[in-house]
């Protein structure tokens, strides 16, 4: 059996600590008036000892003194795994954060490459049609011209029903194009009919000439009563009337006498055709004809050339009305577009700011993203309408502007500022040679379809606000980029890409100060008083009056750019346009 071990003795009872004796106080003298207490204060029990003064109350009986916490090993272990956990939770909020800033980077990055894409499918679309209409106007020039040689020859053989063929295929090509048969389309396909009538050789020479150098008499007079002029005059400044004589054609010489053909009038030679008469004959009828008979003939042609000309010009103004109100209409469409567009590109850098705030804040971007992406959509649905608007009213423009040409015979267009490519820029724009926009008084406007005049400027030492970037039209980067510029006396350009933003850009920019724009404009903002008034006392040190280069002012120049093939009418007037000429394209200002 194990051996038995005496059992520990019981450890003996703490003793209760020893009373300390205490004085008691001094009996409060006796009175025979009694004192009340206070109302709402304790009354003491009879019986009751009072309190030491100094000294807290000891605790009851059987409550436990408190105790420090001590720190075991299964709090440091719940710790360690709390530390692990949050760890945890914030490694994969992390990279909860960058799986969707690439997510989202993926996104804009896939959009941008859709929006390439389709910007490149538009330009491929808008290069083939332009090259389907070029082609089809050399076709069209081509078909001209075949007519013209068989007009011509056909005069000079006399081979009237060739002609008769030329010109019913003009109106067959009237009927194809569906010209009207109303005053105004009669009009034109009577235009169209002359135009080939007189149409001329390289010589300026008509088919009426030729059949007078061919002696063809019938066809001289078919050509003349369907508008051929019998005065007319070819090469060496001789009418048909003098070749005929050259020729010895007397059929063809009484022919043209009798509808009006002057031999008063002298060739290049200084010669008339009775002087280059081929034999006494033909000099003979040219000397014993009545000259009263052709002034009234030659009065009666000029009076139809003057009816002619007047249906033609009433015809003009006719089409220029209908074609002025079709320009305001969609003129008017186009800027509603405009500012649809507009309203889109600050929707978009609205969503975007909120979708930053709330990456940046780690709030959930379940519904902002969404919406950057719908307004990213819904932008470049407009920019498609907007630019399809444009290219309307561009077109229609062009009509217009060819329209009123027409009316100006053949006189073309005075065009306001200049036509100047892209390798001039650096000698018209950057230094003025022959200072045409110093004298203008006016800061240019350089209209750039390509873009290529705003990589220039880029690289070039300006400086550059892109006005459709929030960033560039922050008050603080819009006033030390005009600061800046007439410190260092260099360009400052504001660039509006391919929209009308010249209105919202005078608002940012008068944000920072009132009437600034206007100022710019007007060429104020170069007075001392005026741009000092842009400093801040927290500006660089070069920056304040006393190191400010006040001369280099005179070189500071301010250049808007813009794509858009016709800016507006108002922005024209207070800029001198400049507009970049790219070979093979249209680029006349209405």
């Amino acid at each position: 059996m194990p051996p038995k071990f005496a059992k520990k003795a019981a450890a003996p009872a703490a003793k209760a600590p020893p009373r300390v004796a205490t004085r008691a106080p001094a009996a409060a003298k006796k009175t025979n008036v009694p004192v009340k207490a206070a109302k709402g204060a304790p009354v003491a029990k009879k019986g009751a000892a009072p309190a030491q003064k100094g000294k807290a109350a000891a605790p009851a009986k059987g409550e436990d003194k408190p105790q420090k916490k001590v720190w075991t090993k299964e709090d440091e272990a719940a710790c360690k795994i709390q530390k692990v956990y949050r760890g945890y939770r914030a490694k994969k909020l992390l990279q909860k954060k960058k799986k969707e800033k690439e997510d989202y980077l993926e996104l804009m990055e896939k959009l941008e490459r859709e929006a390439f894409v389709k910007l490149v499918k538009m330009e491929q679309a808008k290069a083939e049609e332009e090259m389907r209409k070029m082609e089809e106007e050399r076709r069209r020039q081509r078909e001209a011209a075949k007519r013209r040689k068989r007009m011509l020859e056909a005069a000079f053989d006399g081979d009237n029903d060739e002609i008769l063929s030329v010109l019913k295929e003009v109106e067959e090509l009237d009927n194809k194009n569906n010209v009207p048969n109303d005053m105004s389309g009669r009009a034109i396909r009577a235009k169209h009919l002359l135009d080939v009538v007189e149409c001329e050789d390289a010589n300026n020479n008509t088919p009426l000439s030729e059949a007078a150098g061919g002696g063809q008499a019938e066809t001289i007079k078919m050509l003349i009563e369907r508008g051929a002029d019998p005065n007319t005059v070819g090469q060496f400044g001789r009418t048909p009337l003098y070749r005929s004589a050259f020729g010895g054609h007397l059929a063809a010489i009484e022919m043209l006498l009798q509808y009006g053909a002057d031999p008063r009038l002298f060739a290049s030679d200084g010669a008339t055709p009775e002087q280059v008469a081929a034999n006494d004959d033909v000099a003979q009828v040219l000397r014993e004809w009545d000259i009263s008979q052709t002034e009234k003939l030659v009065e009666k042609i000029e009076a139809e050339k003057q009816r002619r000309k007047e249906e033609e010009q009433r015809r003009h103004e006719e089409e220029c009305n209908k074609l002025e109100d079709e320009v305001a209409a969609v003129d008017k469409q186009n800027d509603a577009k405009q500012k649809q567009l507009k309203k889109a590109y600050e929707e978009l850098e609205k969503r975007i700011y909120e979708h930053d705030e709330c990456t940046h804040k780690g709030f959930n971007t379940d519904i902002t993203l969404p919406a950057v992406q719908e307004a990213e959509r819904e932008l470049e649905l407009l920019k498609i309408e907007a630019e399809e608007m444009r290219q309307k009213l561009a077109g229609l423009k062009l009509k217009l502007r060819e329209q009123r040409n027409l009316g100006k015979d053949g006189v073309e267009e005075e065009l306001s500022g200049i036509k100047v490519t892209v390798r001039e820029l650096d000698d018209v724009l950057i230094r003025d040679v022959g200072n045409k926009i110093k004298d203008s008084g006016k800061w240019p406007l350089v209209i750039d379809e390509s873009s290529q005049a705003t990589t220039f400027l880029r690289y070039q030492d300006t400086n550059y606000m892109n006005s459709l970037n929030p960033v560039h039209m922050e008050p603080e980067r819009i006033r030390m980029a005009v600061l800046g510029a007439i410190r260092f006396g260099k360009p400052a350009v504001l660039d509006m890409l391919d929209v009308d933003m010249f209105e919202t850009a005078s608002m940012k920019f008068d944000g920072v100060q009132s009437g600034l724009m206007d100022a710019i404009m007007t060429k104020e903002i170069l007075q001392e008083s005026r741009y000092m008034a842009l400093v801040k006392e927290s500006d660089p040190k070069e920056y304040q009056p006393s190191n400010f280069l006040h001369a280099k002012s005179d070189n500071f120049r301010f250049f808007i750019v813009t794509k858009l093939r016709y800016p507006p009418q108002d922005l024209l007037d207070k800029t001198y346009p400049i507009r970049i000429h790219i070979p093979g394209v249209d680029t006349g200002v209405l």
